[in-house]
């Protein structure tokens, strides 16, 4: 039987602290551990009408948390982890918010939701939300956006398929990820709005080619075993498939799991093996007090020398410099 949290339980807290659009420019962090699971949210404001939230959570009961909302906003939403769902109060209609997509939106004073997170599945999603009339602005000559699908429309909010997470998008969410966990100096903040906002400018932009190629290529049952496969993939980081043994276990031919994975995810089946693995390994470095060389073999590395050669390609830096920091909350994997 789930557990229900009411508003006043859960997110009052939260919206005081965090979600009000009044509060000034800066960052909050906030971390909840009760019985039945935990939650971490790191929270910026730009003070100029931009806001964003990652909120992370592990649930060992199926929770369904009541949402209110008291004021007008527009929305950039991204799922980066299971799928999960959002139940309308007054129209008692579910929205599935898929995995690796990105949704756009706009809710209104009076809203009421509840949100369906299962038990024992890692939740991750990203939140920016906007001043009505700061994202007209953002919107005002991108033909394009207009033209995005409605996935559901009720009487208190819109809800639009934006687009699947593209490689750009996913590199930047790791790093809004990375950076707003940090209670940091003036720098990381500026560094931190830089990358929200560059990741405003290209979810606003993904929209068309996305969707066009979308249309063009893949139909539905393509896109079902295409997301089949990247599970898959990611239940075997230490031992992945060969492109025929994932193709065969998704129900998909080998050329269309190629194509199309490329097509979906922005990238290919092994772009996203190492990506996962690379970001798996920094967090482990991040997070735990182990050495390189450990955290290369828990994600299936075992050639120290590659391992350290990649890993200093997409951060920059060499995994052994990420052990000079240590995260301020329990970061969820």
């Amino acid at each position: 039987m789930s557990k229900f949290l009411s508003s006043n339980e859960l997110w009052d807290q939260v919206y005081e602290n965090i979600c009000n659009p009044h509060n000034p420019r800066g960052q909050k962090h906030l971390s909840f551990q009760k019985d039945y699971g935990e939650m971490h949210i790191d929270h910026y404001n730009t003070g100029f009408g931009i806001r964003y939230a990652s909120i992370r959570a592990l649930f060992q009961d199926d929770i369904v948390a009541e949402n209110t909302n008291s004021h007008d906003c527009n929305f950039l939403c991204f799922n980066t982890a299971n799928n999960i769902y959002m139940q309308d109060a007054i129209k008692n209609q579910k929205v599935k918010w898929i995995s690796n997509v990105c949704w756009s939106g706009q809710q209104f004073d009076g809203h009421r939701c509840n949100s369906i997170y299962p038990k024992s599945q890692n939740i991750q999603l990203h939140h920016i939300s906007f001043d009505t009339r700061i994202f007209q602005e953002i919107i005002a000559n991108n033909e394009n956006f207009h033209q995005t699908k409605i996935v559901y429309q009720g009487e208190y909010i819109d809800v639009n398929f934006n687009n699947y997470i593209n490689m750009q998008q996913k590199t930047l969410l790791n790093e809004l990820l990375y950076t707003s966990s940090l209670h940091g100096n003036k720098l990381q903040e500026l560094y931190l709005e830089s990358k929200l906002l560059d990741l405003v400018y290209t979810s606003i932009n993904a929209v068309d080619l996305q969707q066009n190629n979308q249309t063009q290529y893949l139909n539905k049952k393509d896109i079902e075993c295409l997301y089949r496969a990247k599970e898959i993939l990611l239940a075997n980081l230490l031992e992945p498939p060969s492109l025929k043994e994932l193709a065969y276990k998704s129900a998909i031919n080998e050329f269309k799991l190629k194509k199309g994975f490329k097509e979906l995810f922005g990238t290919t089946v092994y772009g996203m093996l190492q990506e996962v693995r690379l970001e798996y390994a920094k967090k482990l470095l991040y997070t735990n007090d182990i050495n390189v060389q450990e955290a290369a073999h828990m994600v299936g590395y075992k050639n120290l020398s590659h391992f350290s050669k990649i890993f200093k390609e997409r951060y920059g830096k060499l995994p052994i410099e990420f052990k000079k920091y240590r995260a301020p909350l329990k970061t969820m994997i």
